[in-house]
This record gives structure tokens, C-alpha cells and sequence, in this order.
């Protein structure tokens, strides 16, 4: 191989090289609904198999469990209704509420088999993805908020907002980042789509 084609090899690779690994973008500001430009970048790096998902995990079953053992102690004794109608309500819908989060879970990790999406590096966006961007997140995230509604206590429902935020904050600097990069206007497309958490019956 002649000197010059080496060398306009050697360039082509380079260049190659700089748009595969280029990290300086964010899209993490970007709304809903808006696109970002067509990239694909990072392809070269394995994607996360558990993501966010042990620290979120860990922060919603501390708040969760503090929630639940602080109800009924000093000044969060007030939270805690005394019409039994209430409470009976609270807990029917706390129970709604576990049962959608287990379902979701469950169609995420076992229905879908999204380990097989990370593993070869595709984006899915096929059954339970399709109604939500990420249904095991949303899953702890209804669980959790399900076991403080049974726990009876009103001001205790302020966790799951606080789960809500954390979570939407986690997302939108990590793993959401990490997907623009990586599948480009293919994830902006299911990012315009696709809620973050709530879970919607995907569009025909």
C-alpha cells in the first residue's frame, strides 16, 4: 500500500473516530415533543444493563419505608384521617396502585425481556416500552406511592412527588442523554411519543 493511501486512510479513520465518540453534546434540556438533531454516537460503548435503576430503587423504598414508619409519630399523627371512609379509600387505591406497578414490572423485566435489547444494543420500544419509556422505574415509582396511600397518611403523599422529581432529574442527566447519543433522531422519535413515566396507550 502506497504512502498516500495510508495516509487518506489513516484520515478517514480519524474522522470516523470523532463522530462515534464525541460526548460533549446534551440533549438533557430538551422537552417532550421537541427532536434533536440525527446522531448516533457512542455505539462502541456497551449500554447499562441496570442503569439508574439502584439508586432510584434505593432512594423510593428508603423514602417509602420512612414514610411508613413515621406516620403516626409527633406531628404526622395529623395526616391520618378519621373518617374511616377515607382510609378505606386510600387503601383501595393503594392497592390499585401496586398492582399497576407490579404489572409493569413485570411485562418490563419478564414480558419484553429487555435484557436481550441491552445486550445487542437495540432500543426497544415494543410492548410495555410502548406505553411508557420506563416501565421498571414506573413500576417502583407506583408501588412505592401504593404502599404510602395504604399507610393512610396525607402528608406522606408527598414522597411520591419527590420520588417524581429525583427520578425525571436522574433520568434527563443520565440514561436519556446516553440514548440521544447513542440512537440519534431514532430514540427522539420514541422520545416524542413516549412518556417518561406515565404509562398511555401508544398511538395507531
Amino acid at each position: 500500500m502506497s504512502e498516500e493511501k495510508k495516509r487518506r486512510r489513516s484520515m478517514a479513520d480519524m474522522i470516523k473516530e470523532r463522530e462515534f465518540d464525541r460526548e460533549e453534546d446534551d440533549y438533557s434540556d430538551l422537552e417532550e415533543g421537541q427532536l434533536a438533531p440525527i446522531v448516533v454516537k457512542n455505539v462502541k460503548v456497551p449500554m447499562s444493563t441496570y442503569g439508574i435503576g439502584p439508586v432510584f430503587g434505593l432512594i423510593a423504598i428508603a423514602l417509602t419505608i420512612a414514610g411508613i414508619i413515621f406516620r403516626d409519630k409527633w406531628i404526622f399523627k395529623s395526616g391520618i384521617p378519621d373518617s374511616d371512609g377515607l382510609k378505606y379509600t386510600y387503601m383501595g387505591l393503594g392497592i390499585v396502585l401496586i398492582l399497576i406497578g407490579l404489572v409493569l414490572y413485570w411485562k418490563a423485566v419478564f414480558g419484553i425481556k429487555v435484557d436481550n435489547y441491552i445486550a445487542s444494543g437495540k432500543l426497544c420500544t415494543e410492548g410495555i416500552y410502548a406505553w411508557t419509556r420506563n416501565p421498571i422505574y414506573a413500576g417502583i415509582l407506583f408501588v412505592c406511592t401504593g404502599a404510602l396511600f395504604i399507610s393512610g397518611n396525607v402528608y406522606m403523599y408527598a414522597i411520591p412527588i419527590v420520588l417524581w422529581i429525583v427520578l425525571t432529574v436522574l433520568l434527563k442527566k443520565t440514561e436519556e442523554r446516553d440514548m440521544f447519543q447513542r440512537f440519534g433522531q431514532e430514540f427522539a422519535d420514541y422520545y416524542a411519543t413516549t412518556n417518561r413515566i406515565l404509562p398511555k396507550p401508544p398511538s395507531r
